[in-house]
């Protein structure tokens, strides 16, 4: 995996520490790879230049996105639902996006792109998941996952390629292997062999985002018989399960390559989707990715990057929620009390905002910790992607009854929400995204249960605050996970925090519930006990909820640790969305929660509404936004 560093050099040179399957880390110099085409860095757009700090990045993508309630904004609301009735991407949002040249934030600053620090890049692409979810996906989510693979197992060749595509505003996409209990972009597969000049491919995968569009596929290919993409070592041993390829545009034409009418996805109807067959297509030695026979092993290894930055990037789509029920509840003034006076709004309301607040710091503390606790950052990353997804969900459900019978509306101020309702569940991979969070997850639980977390040290304190230089991102990072998360020693200490002391009833709520959540993490301790060093599969039937609970315990601490970090000044400082947010955490671990004190669901709410008057993003930056 390319180290990407923060303004630093990185030790040695380009391909000094090559990987046995041939890969080498991409080192940074000046911005630049050593041995990239110098055609690379020049073709960088100039919408929003390298070296830009992220918070100008984010304001630029905000600025030139506009007020979304502006009629006249070709990527406002107005245009975003035209295009979705039409079954289109808001055509002038796809453009503005390659304007700004939006695919260089995934790329790695050592290749030309504006990709350092991991914590990044979801914050910059939220404005467009905030904005249409469809165009988050359709531009910029499919092509990030692609090129993951390739900044991790690829060849200098294959890197620089890809970049080279990427920076000059080409897609990607990938070809999923077949997993068990799919849905139709994980089924069907493709099959490759080798010949003595490379490889013949052969199969049919009849969606892929994008194919008719694609310079870039990175395509699943079974190698091997016997395992359905998650028995790793059983397939390394029988001689491979899947390899994975890189396919250019000569690889996806000619007689033997066929690229099915493209269509329409049922719920994101704006996505393009289209098939590829291939019938004993020749590839090149030079196709194949990474190590034959890993590729499994390879797409595990690289998930905790996606898991830590697809939750950052979906909180948008939250972010929109909340704004337009706020909106409503004010403008079309539907209840003959004020919102925050209204039993079931105001703890929709309240509830939405803390729960999109915990899911900004568990986001941000699993991005960061990919550079910080590499050793723990695949249990962060999945407990992300597994509970930020599923929140927003519910919380779109739960605001959209504020609504009422203006939630179906095809038209309007209001929406969107609707659109982001049908759209949300093609985000994330449902079924199968779960599955393979709470395998990671499982694979950590021997690590509590035998009790030996409880002598480590508490994680420190950077993890939890934004904008301090992060190390460069170790290779080993998605190869040698240890367990050892930190978090859950943090939440152990959390109740004698000093900052927790004195008589305000927020703060003894908090003490509180710490107290619980603390005795949490002993009796999950116990349940894990004797399920053996990482959980090691397979799986007793009573993994698999354990997962969730620990998962909720994560997101509580790391919300704790934001709360903890935060400047006295700020916002996410206050305990109120803190409290809520733990409260929310016992209530669906089925504990008895202390009872919240009179008027903080009703502060959270007044804080909800003047967000929204004063066009604030509701995460913890607390961002002035366009509109």
């Amino acid at each position: 995996m390319t180290p990407w560093a923060r303004g630093a050099r990185a030790e040695g040179p380009a391909g000094a520490s090559a990987e046995a399957s041939g890969s080498a880390p991409v080192g940074v110099s000046d911005g630049v790879a050593a041995g990239v085409p110098a055609s690379v860095s020049d073709r960088v757009p100039a919408g929003v230049p390298v070296g830009v700090p992220v918070g100008a990045r984010i304001d630029a993508v905000e600025a030139a996105l506009g007020d979304p309630r502006d009629p006249a904004n070709p990527v406002g609301w107005a245009a975003v639902l035209a295009a979705d009735e039409q079954r289109v991407l808001p055509p002038a949002g796809v453009a503005l996006y390659d304007r700004l040249g939006l695919n260089a934030e995934f790329v790695p600053a050592s290749l030309g792109g504006r990709l350092c620090g991991t914590d990044e890049l979801g914050p910059v692409l939220r404005a467009l998941f905030r904005r249409d979810a469809a165009l988050g996906v359709g531009s910029a989510l499919t092509s990030f996952m692609a090129a993951t693979a390739v900044w991790a197992f690829g060849d200098d060749t294959q890197r620089a390629r890809t970049a080279e595509v990427l920076l000059a505003g080409g897609r990607a996409t990938i070809a999923y292997h077949r997993f068990a209990h799919g849905n139709e972009f994980v089924s069907d597969e493709l099959r490759a062999r080798r010949t003595p000049d490379g490889f013949l491919l052969d199969g049919r995968k009849r969606a892929v985002h994008n194919a008719q569009d694609a310079r870039l596929v990175v395509a699943f290919a079974r190698t091997g018989e016997g395992d359905e993409g998650y028995e790793g070592d059983e397939a390394e041993e029988s001689g491979g399960g899947h390899s994975l390829f890189l396919l250019d545009r000569a690889a996806l034409t000619g007689p033997r390559v066929r690229r099915g009418e493209t269509r329409r996805a049922a719920g994101m109807r704006g996505l393009r989707v289209g098939s590829l067959e291939f019938t004993e297509r020749p590839l090149p030695r030079t196709a194949l990715l990474g190590s034959w026979g890993d590729g499994v092993r390879h797409s595990l290894s690289v998930f905790p990057l996606i898991h830590a930055a697809v939750p950052s990037m979906v909180i948008g789509v939250s972010d929109t929620a909340l704004r337009t029920a706020a909106l409503y509840a004010t403008e079309q003034r539907p209840f003959s009390r004020p919102l925050p006076q209204v039993s079931y709004a105001r703890t929709a309301v309240a509830g939405a905002f803390a729960d999109l607040l915990l899911a900004d710091a568990l986001a941000r503390t699993a991005a960061r910790a990919l550079h910080l606790l590499p050793g723990g950052s695949p249990v962060l990353a999945a407990a992300a992607k597994y509970l930020v997804p599923a929140g927003v969900e519910e919380n779109l459900n739960a605001l959209s009854v504020i609504l009422g019978g203006a939630f179906h509306a095809r038209d309007g101020a209001y929406a969107i929400l609707q659109k982001h309702v049908r759209d949300f569940p093609t985000v994330t991979f449902g079924h199968v995204g779960n599955v393979v969070c709470q395998t990671v997850m499982a694979q950590h639980l021997g690590w509590i249960g035998s009790g030996r977390w409880t002598g480590e040290a508490p994680p420190p304190a950077v993890l939890f605050r934004p904008g301090p230089v992060l190390p460069p991102l170790d290779p080993a990072v998605f190869t040698a996970a240890d367990g050892r998360d930190g978090l859950c020693v943090l939440l152990a200490e959390a109740p004698g925090e000093l900052r927790l002391a004195g008589a305000d009833p927020v703060l003894r709520t908090l003490r509180a519930q710490l107290g619980l959540l603390a005795a949490e993490t002993v009796r999950l301790q116990e349940a894990c006990d004797g399920l053996g060093r990482f959980g090691a599969g397979p799986y007793p039937s009573r993994v698999f909820p354990l997962t969730d609970r620990y998962a909720l315990l994560l997101a509580a601490a790391a919300g704790f640790g934001v709360w903890r970090e935060s400047p006295p000044d700020a916002r996410a400082a206050d305990p109120g969305w803190l409290a809520v947010a733990l409260h929310r955490i016992l209530r669906r671990l089925g504990r008895a929660a202390p009872p919240l004190p009179p008027g903080v669901e009703a502060a959270l709410c007044e804080e909800v509404l003047r967000r929204a008057a004063e066009a604030r993003s509701y995460d913890l930056d607390d961002r002035v936004l366009a509109g």
